[in-house]
């Protein structure tokens, strides 16, 4: 290596921790000074040494510009006492540093990482990332001060408050194209503002992670992104709503199933969505006409199909552009399966189901009732649908034999069926449940049937004249 030239050692340098580049000092006369060319800096502290570690790294580069701040920080309890720390991280600033990493690691409950103003007050950073639990404590001066006129990437996790300067940090990020937020919230310890308005004009990225440790507080979220193409959001508590409707929208994925806890605690069970934000879901839902692939999980609580056909006093959404659609139904059974059916003459090109039916819901959820009437996709559209999470009973076969019968061009129907059954009769049962599936009728004449079971897989393809051939899954 020492035959290359110092330009490309500096680089090689650069991709190392800094501890490590600084160790190749001791090669030779002329390695001595070289690490202190690095343009990234990464590197490991903890908090009682960081500031000393830091200024003593930084006061030997020579690199007019630090192109990446790369820092892993454990026990941010023992930090020193706030203009120290500014101190310190303004001299990272001050190099002109294009990206910046944070990583956190707290160990206790009451530990959290105090994120300098410097940080958000800078016209070279392009991309800051915060990783921990992360607190600020901004005077109201500085919180005017905050300018990040070329940021195009700004990831906040896990943010402990959601403060009510938030929406102005964002207004002050005008390229801003990529934005991850994730909140832990207890409504007790945290600073919870009522509203946060997103207002980003050139937005393409928005990902939202909200989850409360302790009592719910809603919280209204407006989105003024335009130009918005992928949209991220888990969040079962919060009111959403768009400004202007994101026209350029290309995959959204929505979670609004509730977290375990809330099933437990009887504190909380003012939580539970009331029509109104069911209502106000569908129709936060319904604005997202432009996307061609969905992701939506849903509970018994949030299902928002009852809803979804009838935003807006009647106003019918159509997803013309949506070919791809993923359910999560938690906890909803067969039940949850009409209003989806009834919500697919919202998309009438959809050409790709999948359905995931996770939770145990007790059987009287587990009913199928067919619609009155077939959607337009699932008779002319529909090549693939997959379902996850089928029980093996009755019903599940009366659903199937709804989708077979009007899948005119369907190519294939996967299914994952879990038989709550731990017996020596699994496999019989199985089988059953194949011989009865294999003989439903199909509108297709090209459809093939897949199904995967807890002992065995087949097909269609491998059923004829009243004989089954199928892999066994053997136990060891």
């Amino acid at each position: 290596m020492s035959s290359l030239p110092d330009a490309i050692i500096t680089v090689i340098l650069s991709l190392l921790p800094i501890n490590t580049a600084a160790t190749t000092s001791i090669l030779s006369h002329r390695w001595h000074r070289l690490w202190t060319a690095v343009t990234r800096l990464e590197f490991h502290a903890e908090g009682s040494t960081f500031t000393t570690t830091a200024d003593h790294i930084l006061a030997q580069l020579t690199a007019p510009k630090l192109r990446v701040f790369h820092l892993s920080l454990t026990s941010p309890s023992e930090l020193p006492e706030s203009d120290s720390l500014e101190s310190s991280f303004r001299e990272v600033c001050r190099r002109n540093v294009e990206s910046v990493f944070i990583d956190v690691r707290c160990s206790f409950y009451e530990e959290f990482f105090y994120v300098p103003v410097c940080l958000f007050n800078s016209v070279v950073i392009l991309d800051l990332g915060l990783v921990g639990k992360l607190k600020f404590d901004f005077a109201d001066d500085q919180i005017g001060g905050l300018v990040l006129p070329n940021l195009k990437k700004l990831s906040l996790n896990y943010l402990l408050d959601v403060p009510f300067w938030l929406g102005n940090l964002i207004r002050c990020c005008p390229r801003l194209e990529d934005l991850d937020l994730v909140f832990i919230l207890d409504v007790v310890e945290s600073e919870i503002a009522d509203s946060v308005n997103i207002c980003a004009l050139n937005l393409k990225l928005l990902k939202i992670d909200l989850e409360f440790v302790g009592q719910t507080q809603h919280i209204n979220i407006s989105i003024d992104a335009p130009q918005l193409e992928y949209l991220n959001l888990r969040d079962c508590t919060s009111f959403y709503n768009f400004v202007r409707s994101p026209t350029r929208l290309v995959r959204t994925c929505i979670d609004l199933i509730k977290e375990e806890r809330y099933l437990e605690d009887e504190d909380d069970m003012d939580w539970l969505p009331s029509g109104d934000y069911l209502r106000h879901m569908s129709k936060f839902i319904g604005g997202m006409c432009s996307v061609s692939s969905l992701d939506l999980k849903l509970d018994s609580d949030t299902n928002i199909f009852t809803h979804l056909s009838s935003v807006g006093d009647g106003f019918l959404p159509v997803f013309r552009n949506l070919t791809n659609f993923e359910m999560t139904l938690d906890g909803i059974g067969l039940n949850g399966w009409k209003d989806l059916i009834l919500s697919l003459q919202c998309f009438p090109n959809l050409k790709h189901l999948e359905v995931n039916m996770e939770g145990n819901p007790p059987m009287d959820l587990n009913h199928w009732s067919a619609p009155g009437s077939v959607p337009d996709c699932l008779v002319s559209k529909m090549k693939t649908i997959q379902i996850r999470g089928l029980i093996g009973i009755d019903d599940d076969l009366k659903l199937l034999a709804y989708i077979l019968s009007n899948a005119v061009v369907l190519n294939e129907l996967c299914l994952d069926v879990c038989m709550m059954d731990d017996s020596k009769d699994l496999l019989w049962k199985e089988r059953k449940f194949c011989m009865s599936l294999f003989k439903l009728p199909r509108s297709s004449s090209t459809c093939e049937v897949a199904f995967s079971g807890r002992s065995a897989t087949t097909s269609s393809s491998a059923f004829e004249d009243e004989y089954l051939t199928c892999q066994m899954y053997l136990a060891d």
